[in-house]
């Protein structure tokens, strides 16, 4: 009997012992996951998890400096946002109207916004698993939470990858066309907004056909964009 109850008491002990543990590791978590989305709110990230990956832990050099969102021009960023996520201004970081016509259309495309690839590119690893997803989704309502439309997508068009080991729009301007990305004309930000999202096989001087047929549909969206609410957050 004795040893029975001693069973019975030491199982309670280890549960009760576990779930402060865990308890605790769960509120540290949020804690350290919070503090990391506020602090890129009011300060300007010196590197991502992407640039860490990328770089072998910074063992290649990498190509990157901040350029804040008004020293961007408008070309760039309404490319930016036309390619990539149109709804932007107008979702809360999942575009549930895109996943839906993707799924609709059978197509194979991706249907993640901007917000999660900001989540992914800053604060995860690389690779695909269930996991990451949950935890991808879990920082992009964060940082819709947290970080005004204008600074997520600031943020986005400084860290995103524009060719190899290259990021930021305003590197991808100096790079290809010897420019900060304020000169860009329209033809020239579009071209630079679609190597994405694979800049390390596209050159914007050098697009596959396909590519370049987009070009006059996206100088119309561009402007139907700018005069509509859809740019009211960033513009």
């Amino acid at each position: 009997m004795l040893k029975k109850d001693f069973l019975v008491h030491t199982t309670k002990q280890i549960v009760s012992q576990t779930f402060r543990l865990g308890a605790v590791l769960f509120f540290f978590f949020i804690f350290l996951t919070a503090s990391s989305v506020l602090l890129v709110r009011f300060f300007n990230p010196p590197f991502s998890s992407f640039m860490v990956w990328e770089s072998n832990f910074f063992q290649k050099k990498i190509d990157y400096s901040w350029t804040p969102i008004p020293n961007m021009g408008k070309n760039i960023a309404l490319s930016i946002v036309a390619t990539e996520d149109s709804n932007f201004c107008n979702h809360i970081g999942i575009d549930i109207k895109e996943i839906y016509k993707v799924v609709a259309k059978g197509e194979k495309r991706g249907a993640s916004t901007i917000t999660q690839q900001l989540a992914k590119n800053l604060f995860l690893w690389h690779g695909r698993s269930w996991p990451r997803k949950i935890i991808e989704m879990y920082y992009t309502f964060l940082i819709e939470t947290v970080i005004p439309k204008r600074r997520i997508l600031e943020l986005y068009l400084n860290i995103v990858e524009t060719s190899p080991l290259t990021f930021g729009v305003d590197r991808a301007s100096e790079k290809y066309y010897k420019k900060p990305s304020n000169k860009l004309t329209k033809e020239q930000a579009i071209r630079i907004a679609l190597t994405l999202p694979n800049p390390k096989a596209r050159n914007p001087k050098k697009l596959k056909s396909y590519l370049v047929k987009r070009i006059s549909r996206l100088k119309k969206d561009l402007e139907i964009l700018k005069k509509g609410d859809r740019s009211s957050c960033f513009l």
